[in-house]
């Protein structure tokens, strides 16, 4: 029945999250240092990555930004000076995200030879900075098993569709592969395309579509696969 799978990147063929967990705990330290809350500075820090997609998109400086920004806000909220060396410091420790392969999720490499040896087709549709996520691709050494890469600013139907069109196989023939909502699920199911939704650990701004109902697919993890194309 399925002929093709669009899988998703981040978090869903190789984990990001924790890197981004990991820099946002030094910025964190930089800024208690400081002798500012890092509780209250993390929520700032959240919310404003999160609106800062608005205008930042999903460029590598988007991150680094929020977080020298909340340091900015909470110094205006304590009354405290800003300290551009702690400002620094605060970036640098976020950019620390960029420079750390991301780890390959467990059974990744063995799913991926196996649907092929089914006859499948399958895609990479990810979305952020091209130059960030090429080097992900290229890291994960997950390349050779896609029939077609994308690198897109956001996931839509339309680039659902292109891809399944040059892979040739209809929507109705596909399945999506990925662990977000909003980026995953919703453009697919608009698409005409089965989503498989796994459910992991996914930051704020990507918890934000909607609930996952019965026309989707859930798995634990991605050797599940297996069993949903048998």
């Amino acid at each position: 029945m399925w002929q093709a799978i669009v899988f998703d990147g981040d978090d869903t063929l190789w984990r990001t999250e924790p890197l981004y967990d990991r820099a946002r705990q030094q910025a964190r330290a930089v800024v208690e240092r400081s002798s500012l809350g890092g509780t209250r500075w993390e929520e700032l820090e959240r919310q404003r990555d999160v609106d800062n997609v608005a205008h930042l998109g999903h460029s590598i400086e988007r991150f680094p930004t929020s977080c020298v920004e909340a340091y900015v806000s909470l110094c205006a909220e304590s009354g405290q000076e800003v300290d551009q060396a702690v400002a620094d410091a605060v970036a640098a420790a976020a950019r620390t995200v960029f420079e750390l392969p991301a780890p390959l999720m467990p059974q990744a490499r063995k799913t991926l030879s196996a649907l092929r040896a089914r006859g499948l087709k399958l895609a990479l549709l990810t979305k952020g900075d091209p130059s960030l996520q090429r080097r992900r691709i290229d890291q994960s050494g997950l390349a050779p098993f896609f029939d077609v890469i994308e690198i897109v600013d956001e996931k839509t139907p339309k680039a659902i569709a292109g891809v399944l069109a040059e892979l040739d196989v209809a929507p109705e023939a596909a399945l999506s592969v990925g662990n977000s909502v909003r980026s995953d699920i919703v453009p697919s199911l608009a698409a005409g395309v089965q989503p498989v939704w796994i459910d992991a650990h996914v930051w704020e701004y990507e918890r934000d579509g909607g609930e996952v109902d019965g026309h989707v697919i859930e798995v634990e993890d991605l050797d599940r696969l297996l069993e949903v194309t048998a």
